[in-house]
């Protein structure tokens, strides 16, 4: 498996090998074992292209998830740790749309110190009281800790330019649009809208989904979005970049049931030139609130 996570993240069995000090035939054979355990493949082979399936890409973020909180857990049973380095939990979408187009920044700004970056959706399933920092949707479950507002709440409808060409009646009434196309997000316990709370309080007339499949990550879903297939429901702060890339058009009225979406909670700071206090400060600086 962590054979999987290496070679999923660099697109690259001879990466993976390198990184991994293996040759590239055993990282090849370990990658065989799990797809003929999985009766599935995990990569689309082109010539030396291999590129990761869905379900590659998913494994291995659940893989990196599971040792980064096993690093964790050793660090704080070993020895004392290096207080250059400050650990910061957010949710998938967060660290892909909005932190990761940052984070030379970030590293430039905290100078010899270190960030690690614990990833999940499941932010409930995670002792937060452990962490320096984490970007958390609902500060009053350690009402104890310091945090700051980080990006407004605002939600509205998304599609690709593509989408809307092929689907003009969108822009006129997207109440008009099939219900299949639109996507949906399990927003678990964040208490962000759905499209059943979108067409509440944008007044709008709300289509009858029926059954539908839920993407449990927000990237996953922005994917999907991208290539025309459906529309879906886009952040402040998570789509900024993809809007601004005209990757995807706003499609409806902005809506909001709360104040603030996301908020940055950490533990008192010491030393406030120290790693946790510079990046406290770059986090200040970079808000959209």
């Amino acid at each position: 498996m962590l054979v999987l996570e290496v070679a999923v993240r660099h697109s690259s069995l001879s990466r993976a090998a390198d990184e991994l000090g293996l040759s590239q035939p055993a990282v090849s054979r370990h990658i065989t074992t799990l797809e003929d355990r999985l009766g599935q493949p995990l990569f689309e082979r082109n010539n030396n292209q291999i590129t990761p399936t869905a379900n590659a890409i998913r494994l291995a973020d659940a893989i990196a998830l599971g040792f980064g909180h096993v690093d964790l857990a050793w660090t704080d049973i070993s020895a004392p740790r290096d207080r250059k380095e400050v650990t910061l939990a957010c949710t998938f979408g967060f660290a892909d749309q909005w932190l990761m187009p940052r984070f030379s920044d970030l590293r430039r700004h905290l100078g010899d110190g270190r960030v690690r970056v614990v990833t999940t959706d499941q932010l409930g399933d995670i002792d937060l009281s452990r962490l320096d920092a984490a970007v958390v949707w609902d500060p009053s479950r350690l009402s104890d800790r310091p945090c700051f507002p980080l990006i407004r709440s605002e939600t509205f409808p998304i599609c690709s330019p593509d989408f809307l060409a092929a689907h003009p009646e969108a822009k006129e009434c997207i109440s008009r649009v099939p219900p299949e196309l639109f996507l949906h997000f399990d927003v678990g316990e964040s208490g962000f809208m759905t499209w059943d709370k979108w067409f509440t309080h944008a007044r709008l007339e709300r289509p009858s989904f029926g059954n539908f499949t839920a993407f449990d990550a927000y990237p996953f879903l922005l994917q999907s979005v991208r290539r025309g297939e459906g529309i879906g429901l886009g952040w402040r702060g998570l789509v900024d970049q993809s809007l601004a890339n005209c990757e995807v058009l706003r499609l409806g009225p902005s809506v909001s049931d709360r104040e603030v979406s996301y908020y940055l909670q950490h533990r008192p700071v010491r030393n406030e030139n120290g790693t946790l206090g510079r990046m406290l400060r770059w986090f200040q600086r970079a808000v959209s609130v």
